[in-house]
């Protein structure tokens, strides 16, 4: 990885620990969680089918703010129990809504794919499919509303939710 890109890396670092801060409880924990956000930026820059990142610090932003938000989840929490696994009503939840995303159209389902299973941005998708982000964003729209109908709920319920604009 050229030194350049280190360099770039190094200059968000502290904007970076200034956020995750923010999003955590202690200093020790906003730097884990800065630590795994510059592995997980560092692992894509080095990946050679990742494509490339156009904005460095918006992804590193956004990769940031996902980590801290998989970590405030439960069972992202690391336990020396094993995870009980979800409820029926949950996994029938589950199965229901990717299948009702395999009945779209391929293009809208690979893009909500990326933007609900992945927790890409709006850019990051643009930059990884090569399509203009107008089109990411109204593709986007069309897949959400789609999923919503084809599930019988209304834009404002809580699939909308997972499936956030942004």
């Amino acid at each position: 990885m050229p030194t350049d890109t280190a360099r770039k890396l190094e200059a968000l670092l502290p904007d970076l620990r200034r956020v995750g801060r923010r999003l955590s409880r202690t200093w020790e924990d906003a730097d884990d969680l800065v630590q795994d956000t510059l592995l997980r930026v560092w692992t894509r820059m080095a990946d050679p089918e990742g494509g490339e990142i156009e904005d460095l610090r918006a992804y590193a932003f956004t990769a940031l703010r996902n980590r801290a938000r998989a970590r405030s989840l439960p069972w992202a929490e690391l336990t020396t129990e094993p995870a009980s696994p979800p409820e029926a009503p949950a996994r029938l939840a589950c199965a229901e809504t990717l299948a009702a995303i395999d009945a779209l159209p391929a293009d809208q389902a690979h893009l909500l794919r990326l933007r609900a299973l992945e927790g890409q941005s709006y850019a990051e998708i643009a930059a990884a499919t090569g399509l203009p982000i107008g089109t990411v964003t109204s593709r986007l729209a069309r897949g959400r509303a789609a999923l919503c109908e084809k599930m019988g709920l209304s834009p404002d319920t809580p699939v909308s939710a997972l499936l956030d604009q942004g």
